[in-house]
């Protein structure tokens, strides 16, 4: 089972490394599809996928970095419970 460096990061750190160009929004929003598809059979938490309107989500948080914006969790992949 492949694990990324950034699977268990704080979003601190996520937020750092995004900042210092250690990674990009694409990247950790790819990372968080691939641990979805390796586990949510078996956990089914994910109820609704939406991961094109998240990677494209993804691509405008990379863009809005580059030009310096700076806001509370820009970049992060994070889920919303489905009620």
């Amino acid at each position: 089972m492949a694990k990324s460096e950034w699977s268990f990061k704080s979003a601190v750190e996520l937020s750092a490394a995004l900042i210092a160009k250690k990674v990009s929004s694409v990247e950790l929003t790819q990372d968080a599809i691939d641990r979805i598809e390796r586990h949510d059979g078996k956990v089914n938490a994910i109820c609704v996928r939406d991961f094109d309107r998240a990677l494209s989500a993804a691509r405008d948080a990379d863009a809005a970095l580059a030009r310096g914006e700076r806001k509370p969790l820009l970049g992060l992949p994070m889920t919303v419970k489905e009620s």
